[in-house]
């Protein structure tokens, strides 16, 4: 396998995550396309077998982001679709291949590189090897005139604040309507990252830092007239008891339930 930088590596514990999943009931999602990669890959996998907070994690993250994408097209099945820091996630796949106007998926060179060699392209379905900063990309999915959504899963987490308010202050300059799909870390998480379950599994000198986050989803409404927080997801409330159970007891107290939950957002621009 190539060897890949320390950003892009951490779609391998969300690869790992998924294939495991269909081992537990209830499940979060089935992702077959997952089971069917990792034996593929030449990765230890097995250091990410104690992290099974993390693996239910990422398991309701997606499920949840899957059927939010659902209600989504079920609104908009003329919609443009694009999927930002993909990696080698299979929701395309684990939607049913949606008819819809165009799917994109757009992440660095190199995971499009190693991308290509487990997904195809096809006549509404195409991948971008760009960086999400680099907002060429905005350009080709504007050119549909169609409704779009943009996913961002387990991706912004690790940029600047600065970076990330840029990013959305960008996207409001060059998209008059949108939808934005994306998940936020728990707030009290940003600097611990070797805290982490799966990531502390990770070399130091290769684990990423948890860099942003924010208390209230509702300050992204500051930044831009145009942003507004439509609906979000705390976490826990999802969790089918799959979470360890001091953690679910601590979810009660609102102080915790606050700063220590996952949550998944639905940002819409508008003017």
């Amino acid at each position: 396998m190539m060897k890949l930088d320390k950003i892009p590596e951490t779609m391998l514990i969300t690869l790992w995550a998924k294939a495991e999943e269909h081992h537990y009931n209830p499940h979060f999602l089935v992702d077959k396309k997952a089971e069917e990669m990792l034996p593929l890959i030449d990765y230890d996998f097995s250091k990410f077998s104690r992290s099974k907070f993390s693996q239910a994690g990422v398991c309701l993250r997606a499920s949840l982001i899957d059927k939010e994408t659902q209600t989504f097209l079920s609104i908009h099945p003329d919609a443009v679709v694009i999927q930002l820091g993909a990696g080698l996630d299979a929701r395309y796949e684990r939607l049913g291949c949606p008819e819809v106007t165009h799917w994109y998926e757009l992440d660095l060179p190199e995971v499009i590189q190693l991308r290509k060699d487990f997904f195809q392209e096809n006549d509404n379905r195409s991948f971008i090897a760009l960086s999400l900063f680099d907002m060429e990309w905005v350009e080709q999915i504007k050119a549909h005139n169609k409704p779009i959504l943009i996913l961002i899963e387990g991706v912004l987490m690790y940029f600047d604040p600065e970076e990330v308010k840029a990013f959305f202050l960008s996207l409001c300059q060059r998209l008059p309507k949108a939808t934005v799909l994306f998940d936020m870390l728990a707030y009290s998480l940003v600097g611990h990252a070797k805290n982490h379950d799966s990531l502390s599994t990770m070399d130091k000198k290769q684990r990423p830092e948890f860099k942003w986050s924010e208390r209230d989803s509702h300050t992204l409404e500051q930044w831009h007239p145009a942003l507004h927080v439509e609906r979000e997801y705390f976490m826990s409330d999802y969790n089918q008891g799959r979470y360890p159970f001091i953690f679910r007891m601590l979810y009660k107290i609102p102080y915790f339930y606050k700063r220590f939950n996952q949550r998944v957002v639905v940002l819409g621009i508008s003017y």
